[in-house]
């Protein structure tokens, strides 16, 4: 029973940091075995004065708290943009652009390969569009038919018979069809829009938009939230683990201050995920005014910065003497 019990208190005490073990485990389990012949075993409360060690910064040292203040503000926006991108690899992949390139000839009667673009929403969702010009007939049926065909569900469609603007030198209309349709098809959603001159020289000239994306995870908020949370307390509990190193932290702050930035624009990500309408209705564009690959620089430099840190801090094996 004693080994037992004793097995059993040792693998509590690894709530408490490594260095603190060293110096107090003994007399910790000593203390705690002499309790537990008296029927009292403190298991809940050992764990939670471990954790509290391990959040503990040393005294008087203004330059830890800056450093681990720091660490959970940029491993929250570190951990907020790797929850988010684990949540969309649950969601449903866009078509490849072969599959777009084919459903696109079909929908539309134009054969030739139209320009394709890929990006991302501000959910931080893939996104595909694909803008065909040509000539080509109106047909709703032909639409309908391909949509039906590759597995998509009309849950909308518009027809309109219009006019559009003739050249700018002239004083005219076009007479043009017009049609709009939506669709959603195992996660994805559609949203397209046509028009087609339908009498002048220029009958037939056709202009379609098509654009398709996944639909909103359902754990996207979540995990978005739990990243952001862990991210905090696991910077916080980096800088704990190294901050009776002075050069450690020192060089530690200076990879978590490079890397203030790249957090800034995780946390307005985050901010738009969190922001954005439920279920990703005709989802907007990504801003990418802010520098993404000056942003990617600066994280990299940053955090390997502070790994170099962890490793200057890690204990080295005790050399015996000969």
């Amino acid at each position: 029973m004693t080994t037992r019990t004793e097995r059993h208190y040792r693998r509590l005490l690894w709530a408490y940091p490594r260095s603190y073990r060293d110096h107090r485990g003994t007399e910790i389990l000593t203390t705690l075995l002499e309790m537990a012949e008296d029927g009292r075993r403190p298991g809940l409360h050992l764990l939670l004065s471990g954790l509290r060690q391990r959040f503990k910064l040393p005294a008087r040292r203004p330059l830890a708290w800056v450093a681990a203040l720091l660490a959970a503000a940029v491993l929250g926006g570190v951990g907020a943009a790797a929850g988010t991108w684990i949540a969309w690899r649950t969601a449903s992949a866009v078509p490849s652009d072969r599959e777009v390139q084919a459903l696109n000839a079909t929908l539309t009667g134009i054969p030739a390969d139209a320009p394709l673009y890929r990006e991302t929403s501000a959910q931080r969702g893939p996104i595909v569009e694909i803008l065909a010009d040509g000539t080509t007939d109106w047909s709703a049926s032909r639409i309908r038919d391909a949509l039906t065909g590759a597995g998509w569900r009309i849950t909308s469609f518009r027809e309109i018979d219009g006019t559009s603007a003739g050249p700018e030198d002239q004083d005219f209309t076009i007479p043009t069809k017009f049609g709009i349709w939506t669709a959603t098809s195992d996660g994805l959603e559609m949203y397209a829009d046509g028009s087609v001159i339908t009498g002048s020289l220029n009958t037939g000239e056709a202009h379609f938009t098509i654009k398709m994306w996944s639909v909103e995870p359902a754990v996207l908020r979540p995990l978005t939230v739990a990243g952001t949370v862990v991210g905090l307390l696991a910077g916080w509990l980096l800088i704990a683990a190294i901050a009776r190193r002075r050069l450690a932290t020192a060089l530690a702050t200076a990879g978590l201050a490079a890397a203030a930035l790249p957090a800034y624009r995780f946390y307005r990500q985050a901010y738009e995920v969190m922001a954005y309408p439920h279920g990703s209705p005709d989802p907007t564009m990504a801003d990418g005014s802010h520098g993404g690959t000056l942003t990617l620089i600066w994280a990299v430099a940053g955090l390997l910065t502070v790994a170099a840190a962890v490793i200057m801090a890690w204990p080295r094996p005790a050399v015996r003497a000969g």
